[in-house]
């Protein structure tokens, strides 16, 4: 079966801890995940190290990795106008977790700090070899959009007025720039995510933790769209999940890599 893994923000301990629980109930289970592997966790080297080696496994682009992307790699997705060049995108994602990440690859602290206080390429591009080649590829070779005959998974959000077919998501997305950003960067309102789609397959989405519409810590279902971030990186009781497309198994873990396994709704 197929499971859609939420924002893992360098949490490598309930990583683990998912996966090994969910490959407890599924043997073959098949690992979609939304993106956002980079920033405010403690550990996204250890986190994409154990991604490099997992399969079978889809990996779709958040928008923090597209932001690191345009850092390791000078070149993204779509560019946020905040963040059209590796300096800018270095400032201000500073602000969300981007040290965490950098001293994850043993960047110091104070040489940062240094660069945050006077912003410049060659201190950046020294800042920037502690990121291995293998991390680099991983980031930059993200993909958009999963596809399916029967839901799709990405990353932040898909206009409701839109159609999710005839053409296709993946064929919008290369055609419409804006699509692109909304795809990495929208999020859904209250309004929006109550009522009816005019989609003919279930979209599962992150970046927007569930705690923006309810209180408790699980995913959010509402017609036609799931969302999965249960903010594993920005509480101390966040949660990491993962959701099974076909019967619609919730299992969780915490910060410890304790899971638990919710019943279908």
């Amino acid at each position: 079966m197929r499971w859609v893994i939420g924002d893992v923000h360098g949490m490598l301990r309930p990583l683990e801890g998912l996966l090994e629980a969910v490959r407890n109930a599924d043997p073959e289970a098949h690992f979609i995940f939304v993106g956002d592997y980079v920033n405010r966790g403690p550990d996204t080297r250890g986190a994409i190290d154990l991604l490099l080696n997992l399969r079978p496994a889809t990996f779709l682009r958040g928008n923090h990795d597209d932001v690191f992307d345009l850092l390791i790699n000078g070149d993204c997705y779509i560019c946020h106008p905040t963040a059209m060049n590796p300096i800018a995108a270095f400032t201000w994602f500073m602000q969300f977790g981007l040290a965490e990440t950098l001293m994850s690859y043993g960047v110091d602290w104070s040489e940062l700090d240094l660069l945050l206080q006077k912003p410049n390429h060659p201190g950046l591009l020294r800042v920037l070899t502690a990121v291995p080649q293998s991390h680099r590829n991983f980031i930059h070779s993200l993909e958009s959009v999963y596809e399916s005959e029967t839901f799709f998974v990405g990353h932040g959000y898909w206009n409701p007025d839109l159609s999710d077919s005839k053409p296709s998501i993946t064929q919008r997305l290369i055609e419409e720039e804006q699509l692109r950003y909304q795809l990495l960067w929208g999020r859904f309102n209250g309004q929006q995510l109550a009522r009816k789609k005019h989609w003919t397959r279930t979209g599962y989405f992150g970046h927007t933790p569930v705690s923006n519409y309810r209180p408790d810590l699980v995913p959010v279902r509402a017609p036609n769209v799931v969302l999965v971030d249960t903010a594993a990186a920005l509480s101390s009781i966040g949660m990491l999940s993962a959701v099974c497309a076909e019967d619609g198994t919730v299992i969780q873990a915490d910060r410890e890599g304790d899971t638990m396994v919710l019943a279908p709704e």
